[in-house]
């Protein structure tokens, strides 16, 4: 993302600063160290006249006022006349009008410091006001009747905080949330993630501020209008869930309001991210077993569900469909009564299983075309159980799910086939075939690992 808006904001406050409200040609500015200050400046308010400041012509305090701070670091003085010959000065801080004590003459200010600035001027001519609109990040001016001078200096794109040192040097982008359920005001962004690196010195200012937005595509970002500092959560995702794409980028801090903008408080906006993050948000539909649903009970009339305040259908043993938070009551119908009803979390389903057979495991006498243990099941075009081989090639299958990695250890291992590399096969299916033959050599050294990926 190319972001020209951080220069026209660069120009803007470099506009105001450089110029203020003095046009060049009509600013004369004087430093003055305190060594160097006329014996007449003391801490008495003694008067100043003005031949101490050769081609100084007084303004008003109204005119002192209209002519605004230059938006620069540090004790800044505008000084105008009280009288023929007496002066008194508006003390900005750091671009901030200090205008309590309603000034400041020169001999009062003698002590606060070791250097003055003045600045003054003998006719009022304005620089160009500059209309900054913070929607756009635009600031326009009307070109005067004279030169100006605008001098651009860029800033640095906003960046992400790191941990760690090197060479282990993480930085800490944004990371997709687990376990976050639709419909539920749940992150889609982990916690601690996405945290953007401090300005400067500063331990409380940051670079920028993070924005995201939520797409469906994996390639293709979002408008830059779609982009918001709301942190994406699973509010609005059906329960059905779904699987979302994050785009997210740094909108660069300006610098603070009355402060010149630094290398060290003004930032650009970084790139949109490259890849989204990509979030799959979990179903909001759960079921229930009911361990006593059965001809004698729930669904022959003996008792009733309802699901918020709805009567609910128990179909073979299961209400499905429940959504997170839903009033579920089950009562008994007159004639009945419940003795006890017990409610627990069902384990939840593991994502892989593993089968293990060792040749000891590989049972029967003379000789078969298959073989059978805890779900999978190994057919061949002829088994001899005595020596544990299986000849003229074969297929494992499985009830479980499917196979997505199967190991083979032997001392004759002469299988090959679609998949297969070596001894070890690797895929996603539910039937895996292998041709030659696997000889076990009475099955000491024997031993079969099935990988299988659930797929209820």
């Amino acid at each position: 993302m190319k972001t020209i808006s951080r220069y026209i904001m660069t120009l803007a406050l470099l506009l105001t600063a450089v110029t203020g409200a003095w046009a060049e040609g009509t600013v004369t500015v004087t430093e003055i160290k305190a060594s160097e200050m006329p014996t007449s400046w003391d801490n008495n308010n003694n008067p100043v006249k003005a031949t101490d400041l050769p081609g100084f012509t007084a303004v008003t305090r109204d005119d002192a006022k209209a002519l605004g701070a230059p938006a620069a670091e540090g004790d800044i003085y505008v000084f105008y006349a009280i009288s023929n010959n007496v002066f008194m000065g508006l003390h900005w801080n750091n671009g901030v009008l200090d205008d309590s004590d309603g000034g400041f003459s020169l001999g009062g200010i003698y002590a606060l410091q070791d250097v003055f600035k003045f600045y003054y001027t003998g006719s009022a001519d304005p620089a160009p006001a500059v209309a900054w609109t913070a929607s756009t990040k635009s600031g326009t001016f009307s070109m005067p009747g004279s030169d100006v001078v605008l001098t651009p200096i860029y800033a640095k794109a906003a960046a992400f905080a790191t941990t760690g040192t090197e060479p282990e040097v993480k930085t800490l982008l944004p990371e997709a949330a687990e376990g976050v359920i639709a419909g539920t005001d749940a992150s889609l962004i982990a916690e601690g993630t996405g945290i953007v690196a401090f300005a400067g010195e500063s331990t409380e200012a940051t670079q920028g501020t993070l924005m995201y937005a939520i797409g469906t595509s994996a390639t293709e970002a979002p408008a830059l209008t779609a982009f918001s500092a709301t942190v994406p959560t699973a509010k609005d995702v059906a329960d059905d869930g779904a699987t979302l794409y994050v785009w997210y980028y740094i909108q660069g801090a300006d610098a603070p309001d009355g402060v010149a903008a630094t290398l060290d408080n003004t930032f650009d906006d970084s790139e949109i991210c490259a890849e989204p993050i990509k979030v799959t948000v979990l179903t909001n539909k759960f079921d229930i077993q009911f361990n006593a649903a059965n001809a004698n009970t729930i669904e022959a009339g003996n008792a009733t569900v309802t699901v918020g305040g709805t009567a609910a259908t128990v179909t073979e043993g299961k209400l499905q469909g429940v959504k997170m938070g839903s009033e579920v009551k089950v009562k008994a119908n007159t004639g009945y009564k419940f003795r006890k009803v017990e409610v627990k979390k069902k384990a939840a389903a593991p994502t892989t299983i593993t089968v293990t057979w060792n040749g000891a495991d590989i049972t029967g006498t003379g000789g078969g075309k298959s073989f059978t243990k805890d779900g999978v099941t190994i057919t061949a075009g002829e088994i001899e159980f005595m020596d544990k081989n299986f000849l003229n090639g074969g297929t494992f299958t499985t009830t479980l799910g499917n196979f997505t990695k199967i190991e083979v250890t032997t001392d004759g291992w002469y299988a090959s086939g679609t998949g297969w590399s070596g001894s070890t096969w690797t895929g996603n299916a539910s039937s895996v075939s292998f041709r030659g033959e696997i000889m076990g050599y009475g099955g000491d050294n024997l031993k079969f690992v099935f990988t299988i990926e659930p797929t209820n």
